[in-house]
């Protein structure tokens, strides 16, 4: 997936920065559940039939679990 791009003007970064390959890009995407992939989709195609059927757990459960 190379691109060549041209810009007419300089880019400057006033900020840190980190540089990484497209691909490691597009794998974190993917990880941090920005892009879908078919296991996620199914994932939450299941969640949402549970939440139908009423399969919830409590605010105070979930809230512990996540401490």
């Amino acid at each position: 997936m190379r691109t060549n791009t041209l810009t007419r003007h300089p880019i400057t970064i006033n900020k840190p920065m980190v540089l990484i390959p497209v691909k490691e890009y597009e794998d974190l995407l993917v990880e941090a559940g920005y892009k879908t992939t078919p296991r996620l989709t199914k994932q939450i195609k299941e969640a949402r039939a549970r939440f139908k059927k009423g399969k919830t757990i409590q605010w105070e459960a979930l809230k512990s679990e996540l401490k």
